[in-house]
């Protein structure tokens, strides 16, 4: 009975496929050429046997911390491999991943600036896009690093800091860039204090605009100013009622 080989394929990938395939093809060309068993590369790497059998299967495109640690160990720069990777990673895999170790990658990726920023939304937005250049950090690990800084988070607060519904406040912002990796004495971290004052700032400044004048205060929220309030009118009998008592008032002196 003829027993196979540990960690070979149990069918032929064909790289003519398409791009996974080819990858896969050429993943396990490096382990054969530097002669490595699965033990061995799984040795070398810190993975398993089986995630490393999967990575050159052809059939799921690995993550970027598999590949990193595959190619290390079989001699490689996973940087050289990170664009390839790109093309066939699926959304989530390459916001796991982060962006690019190397300069010339990370400058290729767009984000926007603090100058940039508009509204609350795009304050958000802008946050979500510096983590991912953050290396796509946690809410637990953002939460940590800022205690350790003595400026701690709760979690809860930083995923409302990047869903955008309201503007965050300051000790919460400087909480969360702290725990993204920025230092304070980055003039990034400046430029994103001094944006969210802006922000407040205009807000501050809808809201005047849209208070109520003294006229409209008591008929938005029944409220009547005191210069405004007048004093009760006594209320007056009727003429007929008046006339009769002042007759018989006189009738009483006179008699």
């Amino acid at each position: 009975m003829n027993r196979k080989e540990p960690g070979r394929p149990t069918t032929q990938v064909d790289p003519s496929k398409g791009a996974l395939e080819q990858l896969a093809v050429d993943l396990l060309r490096l382990r054969e050429y530097k002669e490595l068993t699965l033990e061995q590369l799984a040795a070398l790497s810190g993975l398993s046997r089986a995630t490393l059998s999967a990575a050159t299967q052809g059939t799921k495109c690995p993550s970027w911390d598999t590949m990193k640690s595959y190619l290390k160990a079989t001699g490689q720069d996973p940087s050289a491999w990170r664009p390839r990777w790109e093309m066939i990673a699926d959304p989530k895999q390459r916001e796991a991943a982060g962006l690019p170790d190397a300069p010339e990658q990370r400058a290729a990726v767009k984000r926007m600036l603090p100058s940039e920023v508009m509204t609350v939304h795009g304050f958000a937005v802008a946050l979500r896009q510096l983590k991912v250049w953050q290396r796509n950090p946690t809410y637990q690990k953002i939460a940590n690093v800022s205690a350790r800084h003595n400026l701690a988070v709760r979690q809860t607060t930083i995923c409302n800091v990047f869903r955008g519904t309201k503007l965050p406040t300051e000790n919460a912002l400087i909480g969360v860039l702290v725990g993204m990796g920025l230092s304070q004495r980055d003039e990034e971290f400046s430029d994103w204090l001094e944006k969210r004052r802006e922000l407040e700032a205009a807000r501050v400044e809808r809201a005047l605009e849209l208070a109520p004048v003294d006229g409209d205060i008591s008929r938005k929220s029944g409220f009547t100013p005191l210069h405004k309030k007048r004093a009760p009118i006594p209320r007056q009998r009727s003429y007929g009622i008046r006339n009769r008592l002042i007759q018989r008032r006189r009738q009483q002196i006179i008699s």
